[in-house]
């Protein structure tokens, strides 16, 4: 089983672009980050991050975010042991978020054998 989507969380300080900006803000608060490791601790494999440590899955519109590289990663799979052991490799596809009428977050892909 995969749980996989946007969950509004940087579970990391490094999962934001700059940390001091987002202290007291959401998406970093720690009953959030609680609740993202508790569904770690029960066994789920972020099958993601070992592939692509320190990039980010989302950008907002506003203040040139994109281009100047200053995003989130929020967006994320969390696989059970099962699975996550198939997982062959992964990718945040950075592309398919420049251009006109874009999402504001990148698509996230797992390759699993």
């Amino acid at each position: 089983m995969v749980l996989a989507g946007d969950w509004n969380v940087a579970p990391r300080d490094e999962d934001v672009w700059d940390p001091a900006k987002f202290a007291h803000s959401t998406h970093v608060s720690p009953p959030e980050r609680a609740a993202f490791q508790a569904v770690v601790d029960a066994g789920y494999a972020d099958v993601v991050r070992p592939y692509t440590e320190g990039q980010f899955t989302y950008w907002d519109y506003t203040r040139l975010r994109f281009p100047r590289k200053e995003g989130m990663r929020i967006d994320f799979a969390l696989a059970s042991p099962a699975l996550a052991a198939r997982v062959t490799g992964a990718e945040i596809v950075r592309e398919e978020r420049k251009g006109k009428g874009a999402s504001d977050h990148a698509p996230v892909v797992i390759e699993i054998a």
